[in-house]
């Protein structure tokens, strides 16, 4: 059951552990979660859900994170929702041109869990 006063965040991710353990976090720390995991489900969830903010790994089957990222940019119901990419890929943040897609931080998974809920948190300004 969804509750009015918690952020909804939705998490896209191939990754069945991944979906898991990110859910029981963001649960945790008194978010609401949807999870998708695939590029086409996260963007119809996007566009029917209205979450708060987008957790999306970048290499997904079909649709990219990336790409994903641009399409939800260019549609006016979505633009406005904050992503954060959350990825397996090792590059450091530095190198990466995230901000050019239109997210707003990139985040290893090796990243401890504090961090991405204050990523999280920093965004959404709670």
């Amino acid at each position: 059951m969804l509750m009015a006063n918690k952020k909804l965040i939705l998490f896209v991710d191939d990754n069945p552990v991944d979906r898991t353990l990110i859910s029981r976090l963001l649960t945790k720390d008194d978010f609401n979660i949807l999870l998708a995991e695939d590029g086409t489900k996260g963007l119809k969830m996007a566009q029917e859900g209205k979450p708060d903010l987008i957790l999306l790994d970048i290499l997904l089957p079909g649709i990219s994170g990336i790409e994903l990222c641009k399409k939800l940019k260019k549609n006016p119901a979505t633009q406005d929702i904050p992503v954060i990419f959350y990825t397996s890929i090792d590059t450091p943040k530095h190198l990466i041109d995230f901000s050019s897609y239109g997210a707003r931080d990139y985040i290893q998974k090796t990243t401890p869990p504090e961090e991405l809920i204050a990523s999280i948190k920093n965004i959404l300004k709670i």
